[in-house]
């Protein structure tokens, strides 16, 4: 079971820039943020990220469209307890309850403190990202609560090949396509 801390929800409307210019801009952004992408959709992408020692996944969703002359974003950032943090809060608490009420409030800040940090950068980068269309310079340390506790992106799943005779989107073991009997390559 999954339990939401928080989530957070941001939308601009972005002067200069394109839709695909926004997504590349979030793509690159957030993988140096330690993410794992997928693109959910042209205009669209989710990432994730986990901290497996304190059971702690924060997921973004950004999504971009036409509005007007302007190009619209839209974010969205939440960050989730897993069973694992969550038997960890529970035991914490039956044996050291003051000191895990005091440490779960200041984490909790942390975490929402760190989202809004991250919210901040992501609409600074991508305000800048007509003048600038590079990726961020550096990956960024990380948050003074997972000091010690590396990030694992979520696994991404492998984009669609394409049959090199057909151009007929191919499935992941495939061998041979399925609209020509072209050996995949």
């Amino acid at each position: 079971m999954i339990r939401n801390l928080f989530t957070k929800r941001d939308h601009r409307s972005i002067a200069g820039i394109t839709k695909e210019q926004a997504v590349q801009a979030a793509s690159w952004f957030w993988r140096s943020r330690q993410f794992g992408i997928t693109f959910t959709s042209p205009f669209s992408l989710r990432g994730e990220q986990y901290y497996s020692k304190l059971g702690l996944r924060q997921s973004v969703d950004v999504w971009a469209a036409d509005e007007g002359p302007n190009t619209g974003v839209d974010l969205s950032f939440s960050a989730s307890l897993t069973d694992e943090g969550a038997v960890v809060g529970v035991v914490g608490a039956v044996l050291l309850l003051p000191v895990t009420v005091a440490v779960g409030a200041v984490s909790y800040i942390e975490y929402e403190n760190d989202a809004q940090r991250l919210m901040n950068d992501f609409w600074s980068y991508i305000y800048n990202f007509p003048k600038n269309p590079s990726p961020p310079a550096s990956p960024s340390p990380p948050p003074a609560w997972a000091q010690g506790q590396p990030a694992q992106p979520v696994a991404q799943p492998q984009s669609p090949r394409a049959c090199a005779s057909c151009g007929a989107q191919l499935d992941a073991d495939a061998k041979f396509c399925k609209a020509c009997g072209a050996k995949a390559a």
